[in-house]
C-alpha cells in the first residue's frame, strides 16, 4: 500500500470531491469551501499546496466566509504549508476535530469478515429524501441540516451508493461510498443506538467495501476523529492503517 506523498494528494482530493461544497472560490493552490455553514469538511480552506502570493490571504478567507456569517475554519494536513498552523494558532484560531485518514486494501479487509450480512439491505444510486431524514436523525442532528447534506449528496459526481440496513423494516444502520480512481471513500457510517455493540457497524463497512470493490476500487479509505476510539479500533481490526492525519483550525471571537 503505497503512502507517498502524490497518493496522499491524490487521497486529499478525492477525498474533497467525495464532500462537493455549495460555493468554492480558489486563492492560489487553496479552495475556500462554504454549505451553508454544516460541517467542516464542506465549509473550510483546503489549504493544500503553497501558501497564496497574495500577502492578505487571511483577510481574504475572513472576507469570504463573514460575508456569509460563517466562522473562518481552515483545513490543515501535512500537506499544508509548515507555518500554517502556528500562524492561524497565533490569530486566534482554535484547534479542532484532530482526524486520522485510514486506508485499506479491499481483499485484506474482506479476508477480515464474513460476507454473510445479517440485515436486510438496501443500495441506492442517490440519497432519497427519506434517507438523510433518517441519517440526520440517527446522527441527532438538526433537520436544519437537510438541505446541506442535500446539495452535497446530490453532488458527487463519482459513482456513489447509499447504504441502509434494517430488521423487520426498521433501519439499523447507514453509510455510503464514493468510488473514483480506483479508491473507495466511506463515509457517513451510522447504527442507530438501540443496535450498537451487535456488530453493526462491521456490517455496514464490510458491505461498503465489498460495494466499492465490485466498482473496481482496490483500495477504500475513510477519515475518523482520532478521540472515537472505538470506531479508529473497528477500522484497524478490519485491516485500516491510518496513512495520514488533519485537523481543522476556525477562528473564535
Amino acid at each position: 500500500m503505497q503512502t507517498t506523498t502524490d497518493t496522499l494528494r491524490l487521497l486529499e482530493q478525492l477525498a474533497s470531491n467525495a464532500w462537493p461544497a455549495h460555493t468554492t472560490e480558489k486563492l492560489g493552490d487553496w479552495t475556500m469551501r462554504y454549505t451553508f455553514g454544516y460541517t467542516k469538511r464542506a465549509n473550510s480552506v483546503h489549504a493544500v499546496g503553497s501558501l497564496p502570493f497574495d500577502l492578505n490571504w487571511l483577510q481574504k478567507v475572513e472576507n469570504f466566509y463573514e460575508s456569509r456569517n460563517t466562522a473562518s475554519c481552515f483545513h490543515i494536513s501535512q500537506l499544508s504549508p509548515a507555518q500554517l498552523d502556528e500562524t492561524l494558532g497565533s490569530k486566534g484560531y482554535k484547534k479542532s476535530d484532530e482526524c486520522f485518514t485510514m486506508m485499506a486494501a479491499c481483499e485484506d479487509t474482506l479476508q477480515n469478515v464474513k460476507l454473510d450480512i445479517q440485515y436486510d439491505a438496501d443500495y441506492l444510486r442517490e440519497a432519497t429524501p427519506a434517507w438523510i431524514d433518517e441519517f440526520l436523525t440517527l446522527e441527532g442532528f438538526s433537520k436544519d441540516r437537510f438541505d446541506a447534506y442535500t446539495h452535497i449528496f446530490s453532488s458527487i459526481h463519482a459513482s456513489k451508493t447509499f447504504l441502509r440496513l434494517s430488521s423487520n423494516k426498521e433501519t439499523v444502520g447507514l453509510g455510503s461510498v464514493v468510488v473514483e480512481q480506483g479508491y473507495g471513500c466511506i463515509s457517513n457510517v451510522i447504527v442507530q443506538a438501540k443496535h450498537r455493540r451487535k456488530g453493526i457497524a462491521k456490517e455496514l463497512v464490510s458491505a461498503l467495501v465489498q460495494c466499492a470493490q465490485r466498482q473496481e476500487a482496490d483500495y477504500v479509505y475513510l477519515q475518523v476523529v482520532k478521540e472515537n476510539k472505538p470506531a479508529v479500533d473497528l477500522y484497524e481490526k478490519l485491516g485500516f492503517k491510518a496513512v495520514s492525519s488533519h485537523h481543522y483550525r476556525i477562528l473564535k471571537k
